[in-house]
């Protein structure tokens, strides 16, 4: 079977399939989306671990599992049963699961790119600690957006400054419109997901409103022979739930090739 995605969901899917001795290939294009993080914030056992540290220990795990190998490659198309990589080579599958993940739209900000993951962050379960009783700042996307942050950002900090528009991010300094300089040392934005969906979009494979792939509880889409796991499925999208997700659906899968052949005849017909 194939796994489309090397970060935690998918080395995790992997992991869990690898275990079980099913063959396995894992199609890694090398770009996890929390890399520029300093650390995992709020995994247990996991205190102060880079999140490329994680997925170095999870690639170590993978090559004890003989039956497991991982493509440094991309899949370019996708259709049920067959992934096709960027250098053109095929892989045929009972079975895929997907983990793609998701980038993550930081504002367009002068200062805010090259601070993202440190000290521009989106998410306060995952760094919120960190910042605790820091001078944080939130650069508001809408009411919407304040009305959710604000009250958990406050039980961090009490010094919480809000920002409807910022022309620039220094460090330890917000520079607003008008040249007035405000020092924060953390600023909270919303950084909006987009599914890394470009192999699998022509599929019509069913959605949730906000655009997350719709699966069951063990991580099946709307189409036979489709996992998936992780930014994908994951209404509130942490290395905890890629773990538990990509998990989730390996567990999915093993249970579908693991059955009696008259029982999965009888689920597909079903």
């Amino acid at each position: 079977m194939v796994v489309v995605g090397g970060g935690s969901a998918g080395l995790q899917a992997a992991l869990t399939l690898g275990r079980m001795r099913f063959g396995v290939v894992v199609v890694d294009a090398g770009r996890p989306s929390n890399a520029p993080a300093h650390a995992i914030g709020g995994l247990l056992g996991a205190h102060d671990l880079a999140p490329l540290d994680l997925l170095a220990t999870g690639r170590a795990q993978l090559a004890e599992l003989p039956s497991v190998d991982l493509i440094e490659d991309e899949a370019t198309h996708l259709e049920p049963g067959r992934v096709t990589l960027a250098g053109g080579t095929q892989l045929t599958t009972r079975a895929i699961v997907l983990a793609t993940g998701a980038d993550y739209a930081v504002p367009d900000v002068p200062g805010l790119a090259e601070r993202w993951g440190t000290s521009v962050i989106h998410c306060p379960f995952c760094h919120g600690w960190e910042a605790r009783d820091s001078r944080i700042g939130l650069l508001v996307a809408s009411e919407e957006h304040a009305t959710h942050l604000v009250p958990l950002l406050s039980r961090l900090t009490g010094d919480l400054e809000q920002f409807d528009e910022i022309a620039e991010l220094k460090d330890g300094v917000v520079v607003l419109p008008d040249g007035t300089e405000v020092e924060r040392d953390v600023l909270f934005v919303a950084a909006p997901p987009k599914l890394r969906d470009a192999a699998f979009a022509h599929l019509p494979l069913e959605r949730t409103d906000p655009g997350l792939l719709k699966v069951d509880d063990f991580g099946h889409t709307s189409i036979p022979g489709i996992s998936a796991a992780g930014d994908l499925v994951a209404t509130a999208p942490s290395v905890a739930q890629a773990i538990a997700t990509g998990q989730r659906a390996a567990v999915g899968v093993t249970r579908d090739l693991a059955a009696p052949a008259q029982e999965r005849a009888g689920a597909a017909t079903s």
